[in-house]
C-alpha cells in the first residue's frame, strides 16, 4: 500500500483478522506496518490451494504450497481457533480460553470443502498436510480409472493435471451443469476448455449429477461403479470428490447468527461492514457479496478494506467496493491453460506462464517475503 497514514502509535487500535487464507494474509500484510494487527488461524501455514491440485500428481510439490505464517508476520500471528465473538466487549475467544480484544474485527474465514481443494482446519501443521498430500498422490499413482466428481475450478484442474502427467490412466470428469468452472464464463471459453481436456483424453460427463457419492470409497483404490441421475454408470477404482464447498462459519455461527445468510455467509454492505454490528467486517468467501468467489477478488477486498480502516481512523474518506469485470484463469495440466477477462479470452501462452508453469507458487512465496523450498 506504500506509505501513508500510520496508526502504530494508537494503543486503542487493534485489528484482529480471523482466517489466514488469501484475504486474511493480504489484509495483514497491508496493515502490519501501519497499525497493531493480529492474524489468527488454526494452522501454522497458508495452504496455497491454487497450487494444491499439482500436489496430487507431482512428488514433492506439497512443500511448495505450504507457506508458514511466522516468518512473514512474526508476533502479529497467533495460532489458534476462534470459537466465539463478544461484540459488546469487542473480544474474540479462542478454543484455549484466551481472549483477544479488538477495535476492528475482520472475519476472513473462507470456505471448506474436500481435500485437496481445501485443507481441513484439523490439519494444523505442515507435516500433517504434507502427509495427507502424499497419501493422495500415492492413490492417484496406483489407480487406473479415476473419476472426478465436480467440474468447478478444482475438479477441472485436477483432471488436467492427472491426464497430463499420467497418460496411461482413464480420467472422467462428471459435472451437473453444461458449463465447467464458472457459469459466468463465455461460450468461447467453454468450447476451448473442453477441447483442451478432450485432447488430453479426459472424458466429460456433463449435465449429470452423481447419485451414489456417499456410498463410494474416496480414500482408497477400490473398484466401484459411479451412477448418475441419467442412468450413466462409470467404472472407477479411485473417486475424487470436488463438490460441496461451504462457507466456514464455525468462528461466528453462534455469535453472529442474526447477521448470517442461510448458507453461512455474513451480510455485508459495500464497505464490508457486517449488518447489525459495529467494528466487524467480513471479506472473501465468508462475505455475501454476490460474485464468484476467487482468490484475486479476496485480495481486492483486503486492499480496499485496509485503505478504508486507515481512512476511517485518520479522517479520510472511505470508498465502496465495486467488483471488477469477470476474470478467470484455469490451468489444464502444466502445459495448457485458458483465461478470460471481461468477455475476451486471454492469450493462452500468457495464462500458461501466469499459472500453469508453477501454479502461482513463486508469486505467493514472494508475497509472503520468503524463499520457496527447494
Amino acid at each position: 500500500m506504500g506509505s501513508g497514514p500510520s496508526l502504530l502509535q494508537r494503543e486503542d487500535i487493534h485489528v484482529v483478522i480471523v482466517g489466514g487464507g488469501y484475504a486474511g494474509i493480504q489484509l495483514a500484510k497491508n496493515l502490519q506496518k501501519k497499525a497493531r494487527v493480529t492474524l489468527i488461524d488454526p494452522k501454522e501455514m497458508l495452504y496455497h490451494n491454487i497450487g494444491a491440485v499439482r500436489s496430487c500428481t507431482e512428488p514433492g510439490f506439497a512443500k511448495r504450497i505450504l507457506m508458514p505464517y511466522a516468518p512473514t508476520f512474526g508476533q502479529n500471528f497467533k495460532q489458534g481457533t476462534v470459537t466465539a465473538i463478544n461484540a459488546a466487549e469487542k473480544t474474540v475467544v479462542l478454543a484455549s480460553g484466551e481472549t483477544v480484544k479488538y477495535s476492528h474485527l475482520v472475519l476472513a474465514t473462507g470456505s471448506t470443502g474436500p481435500f485437496p481443494g481445501k485443507s481441513p482446519d484439523e490439519l494444523t501443521s505442515i507435516a500433517e498436510v504434507t502427509e495427507k498430500s502424499e497419501a493422495v498422490l500415492k492413490l492417484v499413482q496406483a489407480a487406473k480409472n479415476i473419476v472426478i466428481i465436480g467440474g468447478g475450478a478444482v475438479g477441472t484442474e485436477i483432471a488436467g493435471e492427472i491426464a497430463t502427467d499420467y497418460k496411461d490412466k482413464e480420467v472422467t470428469l462428471i459435472h451437473p451443469h453444461d458449463k465447467l468452472v464458472s457459469g459466468e464464463s463465455s461460450d468461447a471459453f467453454q468450447k476451448r476448455l473442453k477441447e483442451i481436456l478432450q485432447e488430453l483424453g479426459v472424458k466429460l460427463v456433463l449435465g449429470e449429477r452423481v447419485t451414489n457419492l456417499d456410498a463410494l470409497p474416496t480414500d482408497r483404490v477400490e473398484t466401484a461403479t459411479v451412477t448418475t441421475d441419467k442412468g450413466t454408470e462409470i467404472s472407477a477404482d479411485l473417486v475424487i470428490p470436488c463438490t460441496g464447498l461451504k462457507v466456514n462459519s464455525m468462528a461466528y455461527k453462534d455469535s453472529l447468527a442474526s447477521s448470517m445468510e442461510d448458507n453461512g455467509s455474513l451480510k455485508v454492505n459495500n464497505f464490508f461492514e457486517v449488518q447489525g454490528t459495529e467494528g466487524i467486517y467480513a471479506i472473501g468467501d465468508c462475505s455475501n457479496i454476490p460474485e464468484t468467489k476467487m482468490a484475486y477478488r479476496a485480495s481486492m477486498h483486503s486492499d480496499l478494506l485496509a485503505k478504508n480502516i486507515l481512512a476511517q481512523e485518520t479522517g479520510g474518506t472511505k470508498k465502496e467496493y465495486k467488483p471488477d469485470p469477470f476474470i478467470m484463469v484455469v490451468s489444464v495440466g502444466r502445459k495448457a491453460a485458458i483465461g478470460q477477462k471481461g468477455t475476451s479470452l486471454l492469450p493462452e501462452f500468457v495464462v500458461r506462464m501466469m499459472k500453469a508453469r508453477d501454479m502461482m507458487t513463486g508469486k505467493f512465496w514472494k508475497e509472503m517475503g520468503q524463499k520457496p523450498p527447494r
